[in-house]
């Protein structure tokens, strides 16, 4: 299998005055917030992944290493372009491809690995990872027709009862290659951020009654991302009352 991590973001709302570093980079305990990503993802060759960077790439790609696969977005215009970046690496590939985000630390590799599982058991063309927490979190929530997933709307863009949703989309999604660089290339911008959603590809997807299946997650605490300063104060705390990490 393959895997894409995107990487390219600027990670504004986590910039401080004294350093200026990429999103990836951003320091967790220490350590670069990829590099928990990464490490989790050591199941994989890293030949099979490709990183897709963007703003101050040469640090990122410094950063990590050698031996990964490096493709650039250059236009920061949304998380299905920076996945449609990787087709020049992946186009010819035919499998699974699991694409993930540098700024989630706390995914375990066992979630990784059931997500893959599970989307080659169900044979879905999308396999999306989500999950529940109190209060619900301001994430994209599911929207199930009749037990079939059919939508995925972000927070900003929910009515007040879609508010109450509480599953909600941790990010994470394993697609089927190569139908998936078509399926994205179908996702449009018709939101308030006017950016071009990964999880757009849930309602194309839908559009078409192709099968899709969804992993929930038994632990909160991996859907945590970090994109902003008290995201970072949180996770560390998170580390220090833990022994995994």
């Amino acid at each position: 299998m393959k895997a894409i991590v995107l990487a390219a973001g600027k990670g504004s709302r986590l910039q401080s005055g004294e350093s200026e570093l990429p999103k990836a980079l951003r320091l967790l305990n220490g350590r670069p917030l990829i590099h928990y990503v990464l490490e989790n993802l050591d199941f994989i060759p890293k030949e099979d992944v490709a990183i897709v960077v963007g703003f101050l790439k040469e640090k990122v790609v410094t950063a990590v290493g050698g031996g990964y696969r490096y493709v650039e977005q250059k236009q920061l215009d949304g998380t299905a372009k920076a996945t449609l970046c990787a087709k020049s690496i992946f186009g010819n590939y035919s499998g699974p491809i699991l694409v993930c985000y540098c700024d989630m630390p706390f995914l375990r590799r066992e979630t990784y690995r059931e997500m893959v599982e599970k989307h080659i058991e169900s044979g879905a063309g999308n396999t999306l990872l989500a999950g529940r927490d109190e209060p619900i979190p301001p994430y994209g929530r599911l929207i199930f027709e009749g037990g079939r997933l059919v939508d995925v709307v972000e927070d900003s863009a929910c009515d007040a009862q879609q508010k109450k949703i509480a599953d909600v989309n941790v990010g994470i999604q394993v697609l089927k290659s190569p139908e998936m660089w078509g399926w994205l290339s179908e996702i449009d911008n018709q939101n308030p951020r006017e950016e071009y959603y990964l999880t757009g590809v849930v309602g194309v997807l839908a559009r078409r009654n192709i099968a899709q299946a969804v992993v929930t997650l038994g632990n909160p605490v991996e859907m945590k991302g970090v994109n902003t300063m008290g995201d970072l104060r949180r996770a560390e705390e998170i580390i220090r009352n833990t022994q995994r990490f």
